[in-house]
């Protein structure tokens, strides 16, 4: 099989992910038969994963001290040294940026793969205010009636005429979760003229008098109608929330600046900055540090829980950074067999919108939020939710409690026989590996042209018997800037990968639009939800875009109808389809507005969001399942699926630290599994050690309260290929991918 079948091409970067310490810590910690509460102590006395733990969980900081103190009540320290252990474990064997637990840095692609850390120490962090306290910072600032009457407000981003009503969106926030609900007004002349006079900005102070002026009211009866506005939130302040462009409280900084008897609030935010800056030039800050400043930042008045205040990511500064370009080429091949394993699947959602479109509006244009109104348009999964709730934003769909996919998603096909086949002989010769060739789906189909133009991969790099091998299981996203773009703003290397990226994708669509969608849902998602801007065009929904009128696209500029049997998306003004793009991680599709879900869905509308492997219904036939390879890629790591009476023995002895080592040797001999092991839940992955009581313990305790739980193997072993001086580190990387092809046919 030629590796040119591939039309995807690599760009000239990848990003690597590694946990804030070396496995090699891990290891000396659980190396005995259980980690004594001494050595515990130890490595929880490190100022280091002090910092950490409080940036992660203040109160299981606290918690921690008292106990380091000896002054925690005994029936509370084994939970404690769990929660303390887990932790441990996190920060030095997964590679999820989280907190300075884990970072990233950019490399190179080279002739040969070489990287080497240098001490954390060397790497550079970036804390700054969390999302959370920043909403609410911002909500109180536009309610102070010196900085209200100065502000520019805007029109409300949802807004759209249905009838003889306005229609819009308005949230309020209940125990710091946001609220949505639909609220409608009439449709009058008056009101008219004030939005269209907001539409650039306008202050109250001079909206007061032109209210007065043509509406022949009293300048009373005009301020107190336009704040009325601005309470049901028709009007909006150039204070609400941003999740692109740069970081919020800089916009917040930047709004104070032109305000006249703001210094005070400036120079205290200015402070709080310094004092972050300051905390961020080394690691292993007292958490006292930490607090007392969040002491000062109570003072300006807006509440806050201490562990929604802090957010911090960490930049990896590594001596060496390259990845070799003959791994590329691995997993170029393995892109060619995966596609012939992903069966097309187009969007149920989408579908079943574009049937009930067309079946009510023919070959028409229609507003896309007229359309989306359940009681004027078709709406939008309005027909998956349940209960008496206002069908526009209360038909939202929660995910199953089982999110993993079921027998039943699947179709049982010929690729998914070879697979059972081939898993069938090697069960029947005693072999714990599936080894996948090239003829094996010599006569399965390969289609590229219904994959995103640009894609990522995640991979890891592991040695095994001396020899390296990639662990690849898929390549996907509606952009290969989905996964690298919240960090972009901290980040001056991965902001300009994610730059060259999404210049890809415009020169792929040279008349076509590629719209940001700039959506906050609920004020922590932001922290996520925050980068850089990233293209020419946005499209603000509840949320303020920092770029030009000129480059925003408004609900009441997009229009939707059903071109060659696909949902086309227009803007009115340019006259161009628009592709609409979410350029981050964040799961959409949980408890999300039908708007926002439909833009966001419309990304891989005529597309395959990307390849991957899977066994499908295979895993729900077999407890065991064996890892699966193809040359040297590991597509699936070997896992169990195990019933909760199956770990009694150790439930049973858990007092007994050498009879609890005996059950659990038992226990992998029966299963053959080896003494590192991931516990799986979702996407979380916690490592056990079956050699150390402590790491048992934890892990008994972690599955108490399932029927069933799933073991994965852990590939690390005594080598890797991150180098430093504290031992090899765990990774992960990033490396994207755009199609060559369609930039040639661009040209």
């Amino acid at each position: 099989m030629k590796v040119s079948k591939n039309p995807y091409s690599e760009f000239s970067n990848f990003v690597l992910r590694t946990p804030l310490l070396p496995f090699e810590f891990y290891k000396t910690l659980t190396s005995k038969k259980e980690v004594t509460t001494n050595e515990l102590k130890t490595a929880c006395a490190n100022p280091v994963i002090k910092e950490a733990i409080f940036l992660a969980s203040p109160s299981l900081l606290f918690e921690m001290e008292k106990w380091l103190a000896n002054d925690l009540d005994s029936d509370k320290e084994e939970k404690l040294k769990h929660s303390l252990l887990k932790y441990i474990t996190r920060m030095t064997t997964r590679c999820t940026p989280f907190g300075i637990f884990a970072g990233c840095a950019t490399g190179t692609l080279e002739e040969n793969t070489l990287i080497k850390l240098d001490s954390f120490t060397g790497n550079k962090r970036y804390t700054r205010l969390d999302m959370n306290y920043l909403v609410a910072l911002s909500q109180d600032l536009a309610k102070n009636d010196s900085i209200k009457k100065q502000l520019l407000f805007y029109p409300n981003s949802s807004l759209y005429t249905s009838g003889n009503e306005w229609r819009y969106v308005e949230y309020n926030y209940i125990n710091s979760k946001r609220n949505h609900y639909v609220s409608a007004v009439d449709n009058t002349k008056y009101l008219n003229a004030i939005l269209e006079k907001s539409i650039g900005g306008a202050k109250l102070s001079d909206m007061v008098p032109y209210v007065a002026d043509n509406f022949q009211v009293s300048f009373e009866d005009a301020e107190s109608f336009l704040n009325e506005l601005v309470e049901s939130q028709i009007l909006i302040s150039d204070l609400e929330p941003s999740v692109s462009g740069p970081e919020f409280l800089s916009q917040i900084l930047e709004i104070l600046s032109t305000l006249d008897n703001t210094q005070h609030h400036i120079s205290s935010l200015k402070k709080i900055e310094l004092e972050l800056h300051s905390l961020d030039t080394k690691f292993g800050n007292d958490p006292k540090k930490y607090v007392r400043l969040s002491e000062y930042i109570n003072t300006l008045g807006t509440s806050f829980e201490i562990k929604y205040l802090y957010q911090s990511d960490m930049e990896l500064r590594p001596e060496q950074c390259s990845l070799s370009l003959r791994h590329i080429e691995s997993i170029k091949k393995g892109m060619v067999l995966l596609n012939k394993l992903s069966a097309t699947s187009p969007s149920p959602n989408l579908t079943a919108f574009r049937d009930s479109f067309r079946e009510r509006y023919e070959d028409r244009e229609i507003s896309l939020a007229k359309a989306l109104d359940v009681e004027i348009g078709i709406g939008y999964l309005q027909n998956q939710g349940s209960g008496d709730v206002n069908p526009l934003v209360d038909s939202l769909v929660l995910p199953p409690l089982n999110s993993n996919k079921s027998s039943n998603s699947f179709n049982w096909n010929e690729n998914f026989q070879i697979l059972f086949d081939k898993l069938q002989e090697s069960h029947n010769r005693g072999v714990d590996k599936v080894v996948l060739k090239d003829e094996d789906f010599k006569d399965a189909s390969l289609n590229w042209t219904d994959l995103p133009d640009t894609l990522s991969t995640m991979i890891e790099l592991v040695v095994e018997n001396g020899i390296e091998k990639i662990v690849f299981s898929g390549a996907g996203g509606s952009s290969a800037a989905n996964l690298l773009a919240r960090f972009g703003q901290g980040n001056e290397q991965i902001k300009k990968t994610i730059q060259e990226i999404t210049v890809c994708e415009e020169t792929m669509n040279p008349d076509k639009v590629i719209a940001e969608i700039v959506h906050l849902p609920e004020s922590r998602i932001g922290n996520i939800l925050s980068r850089p801007s990233l293209r020419t065009y946005e499209i603000p929904y509840l949320a303020k875009s920092v770029l030009e009128r000129e480059q925003q696209l408004t609900l009441d500029d997009l229009f939707i109808s059903i071109r060659n049997n696909k949902v086309f998306l227009r803007s009115k003004k340019l006259n161009k389809e628009v592709l609409p793009r979410l350029t981050n991680a964040h799961n959409y599709s949980f408890n999300s507005l039908p708007i926002y879900h439909f833009l966001c869905d419309l990304q891989s509308s005529n597309n395959r969001s990307g390849i991957g492997f899977t066994l499908g219904p295979i895993s729900e036939l077999r407890k065991h399942l064996p890892r699966v390879e193809y040359e040297n890629l590991i597509l699936h790591e070997a896992r169990w699926t195990i019933e909760k009476n199956e770990i009694q023995s150790m439930q049973k002895v858990l007092g007994d630290t050498n009879k609890l080592l005996k059950a659990a040797k038992d226990f992998c001999a029966l299963n053959k599994m080896q003494q590192y092991v991931l516990l799986v839940e979702g996407d979380n992955e916690l490592l056990i050690n079956f050699k150390n009581s402590s790491s048992i313990r934890m892990f008994v305790n972690e599955i108490r309260n399932r029927e069933r739980f799933v073991l994965k193997e852990f590939l690390y072993g005594d080598n890797g290929v991150l180098e430093s001086k504290e031992g090899y580190y765990t990774n992960q990387m990033v490396v994207s991918f755009f199609n060559s092809k369609k930039i040639t046919n661009t040209d």
